[in-house]
């Protein structure tokens, strides 16, 4: 999706290469942390980054109004094989692969403040969890997991050529429901930058930007999705009685319309109308042993907000439910979405896309692949 956003820019400059070297702290959680690292224990451990960038010189709109950001890719290490566990093996190295989005909104002079987003995927090649062998790391039971990174960074420019900079940011690893355990990794990372842009790219100057006519106004959506989940409730259940480790898989389903205001090229709000389909909710019931009888349709209303960069856009949301009681963290009143979604202007609006959904700010329920329309 990166190499979509730089293809269609129509002027980007030449690499813009970046180092950044840190640490990061983890969240603590008692639900699993006493095992793992011990009471209380939220340990530390070092980062590394490289990230090859391209500016967006274009006579965009976009471009001129988000100060012409820089979208590239990059490659994370997050060094966890280093810390000693309380119980076994504990967890393995995280390695990386994302797209990213560096926009800064405060420049002065050499100085500038800015946020970066990415979305990618962290791939995990040892200590994973295991019932017999590594029974302690829930966090981390499947090899490919979802990396998404939000932060705020601040770069001095030492030449035209090389800057400087801290950022401050918040990770997080998660397979989405796909594999049980998943509790995930969240830590915040304070890392040091150092970058470089290619001769090309100091030489290649902003072009003027030109007026794409853009009008306030109101905008409707309706969106379909669909992904695969584990039920946790039969992971445990057969790990209990049987002492093996089995995730049986299963289809959901949402349905969402979307009524937003655009009041800006980048901006835009309002409201949606969520609906969730567990078809397995019977089979979550047959598992977890409460006597319960759960319903497999889930409503909610939300919040939305959505951040446009071209035909990109990253929407996220704060949902109540209205209804709930599909045996999925059933206590929740709250739900949380992230959608990163890319626009086809030349095919009606439809637009493709990934979901996040997750509960208490921080675990995961699902990842679903979307499929929508814009009016």
């Amino acid at each position: 999706m990166i190499l979509l956003l730089a293809a269609t820019a129509g002027r980007v400059s030449a690499q813009n290469v970046s180092v950044y070297a840190g640490a990061s702290k983890t969240l603590y959680d008692g639900r699993f942390y006493p095992d793992l690292f011990g009471e209380k224990v939220a340990p530390v451990f070092p980062t590394f980054d490289v990230k090859l960038g391209w500016s967006d010189n274009s006579s965009s709109p976009f471009a001129s109004i988000c100060k012409h950001p820089e979208v590239g890719i990059g490659f994370q290490f997050d060094a966890l094989a280093g810390i000693k566990a309380v119980n076994g093996p504990g967890m393995g190295n995280i390695y990386s692969l994302y797209g990213y989005f560096d926009r800064p909104f405060l420049t002065v002079g050499g100085f500038s403040l800015g946020y970066s987003g990415e979305f990618g995927l962290g791939f995990v090649f040892s200590r994973l969890y295991n019932p017999d062998t590594n029974p302690w790391n829930v966090m981390i039971s499947s090899p490919v997991n979802a990396h998404i990174s939000l932060g705020l960074q601040a770069q001095y420019a030492l030449s035209r050529r090389f800057d400087v900079g801290i950022g401050l940011f918040f990770n997080h690893h998660s397979n989405g429901a796909v594999t049980f355990p998943n509790y995930g990794l969240n830590a915040f990372e304070l890392a040091m930058r150092v970058g470089m842009k290619s001769p090309r790219s100091v030489e290649k100057q902003p072009l003027e930007p030109e007026d794409d006519g853009f009008k306030r106004r109101f905008q409707f959506a309706v969106q379909f999705s669909g992904g695969i989940m584990s039920n946790e409730a039969s992971q445990l259940k057969t790990l209990e009685e049987k002492g093996t480790w089995e995730n049986d898989r299963y289809f959901k389903y949402s349905f969402q319309v979307n009524a937003f205001y655009r009041y800006a090229r980048t901006q835009a709000s309002g409201l949606g109308f969520d609906l969730y389909v567990t078809p397995f909710c019977d089979k979550i019931a047959e598992s977890d042993g409460q006597g319960l009888k759960y319903d497999p349709v889930s409503c909610g209303i939300s919040v939305l907000h959505e951040m446009s960069y071209r035909d990109f856009s990253l929407m996220v949301g704060l949902g109540r439910y209205l209804h709930h009681n599909d045996g999925l963290e059933q206590a929740q009143v709250l739900y949380q979405m992230v959608t990163l979604k890319y626009y086809f202007p030349k095919a009606a609006d439809m637009y493709l896309g990934i979901v996040l959904k997750a509960h208490r700010f921080r675990a995961a329920e699902s990842i679903q692949f979307c499929l929508g329309k814009r009016f």
